[in-house]
């Protein structure tokens, strides 16, 4: 074999090697993401609360905490954390529902203190929210509202399209289907995104059973007839807004929906100047439609 025949070889096996194992790579990564756990319980804020540990239909075991509103009420709101973070990354934003609301928290699977192996991605966590949402209901609780940021909001969707006990939804940041994420999770590899993105996939599928393709929102939320409030930075580079523009067609035929789109809004961060009409347009919604 001439020189240049070994060449073109390794250079094939080199392609081969980067478009089959680098996307295994990632695809492992995207399951297993490093995990943030924060140091704060809703003690440091003061306030009552229970320790409670759930379990899912599929037996993994869920930490979580009921928070009861400081005035009385029989509204709760189950909030969703983001992807890597934990429940308690929720308390210092929750404290201006706190007054009017009952607050659950959880950690999703794989995430804070619950149990789990791995996230997969939106498609198990359904699973974690219908234990959520089962819990506050045998506490009595008829009037249930869900709000999710990122990740968590792609759940709050997702679950609130199969699970009739929920009245109203908040999703802050939202991706529209995990096959739109995967072009931004590649975006940085300009056009080698379309073949990553295709066979990352394919290996989600194979090996962890996780179909990005049944992974969404924008479809689940066209069988949304309750209230739900999109909110979402025109700015956000981590989930881009394309992702919202399509949640809102999704949403068209809800009647009840409401849109707050923010010019400057951090993925994951909240200005100081938009803090209080955010906070008066979140309490709003949640006390019309619960």
């Amino acid at each position: 074999m001439s020189l240049n025949h070994q060449l073109f070889l390794y250079l094939i096996l080199i392609v081969v090697f980067f478009l089959i194992l680098f996307p295994l790579y990632g695809l492992w990564l995207g399951v297993h993401p490093a995990k943030v756990l924060t140091n704060l319980t809703p003690a440091n804020f003061e306030w009552e609360f229970e320790e409670v540990i759930l379990k899912t239909s599929d037996g993994v075991e869920l930490s979580a905490w009921f928070v009861p509103a400081s005035k009385n009420s029989d509204k709760v709101i189950v909030m969703l954390h983001g992807y890597g973070a934990d429940m308690a990354n929720l308390l210092s934003f929750a404290q201006f529902l706190h007054d009017d609301f009952n607050l659950f928290f959880f950690d999703m699977r794989y995430f804070g203190k619950s149990q789990g192996n791995m996230t997969t991605l939106g498609r198990d966590e359904q699973k974690d929210l219908d234990a959520a949402i089962a819990y506050v209901k045998n506490k009595g609780f008829a009037k249930i509202g869900l709000m999710g940021f990122s990740f968590g909001g792609a759940v709050a969707i997702l679950g609130a399209s199969k699970n009739q006990d929920v009245s109203a939804v908040v999703t802050d940041s939202a991706y529209a289907s995990l096959d739109l994420m995967g072009h931004v999770y590649w975006q940085n590899l300009f056009f080698l995104k379309y073949p990553l993105t295709f066979l990352t996939k394919v290996w989600g599928k194979i090996i962890f059973g996780i179909d990005a393709g049944k992974i969404s929102p924008e479809k689940a939320a066209k069988d949304l007839t309750i209230p739900i409030l999109l909110i979402h930075s025109k700015s956000d580079q981590t989930i881009p807004f394309e992702n919202a523009l399509r949640l809102q067609s999704a949403l068209g035929e809800n009647k009840s929906a409401e849109f707050f789109f923010i010019e400057n809004k951090v993925h994951g961060y909240l200005p100081g100047e938009v803090e209080s009409e955010y906070q008066a347009k979140v309490t709003a919604f949640f006390k019309k439609n619960l």
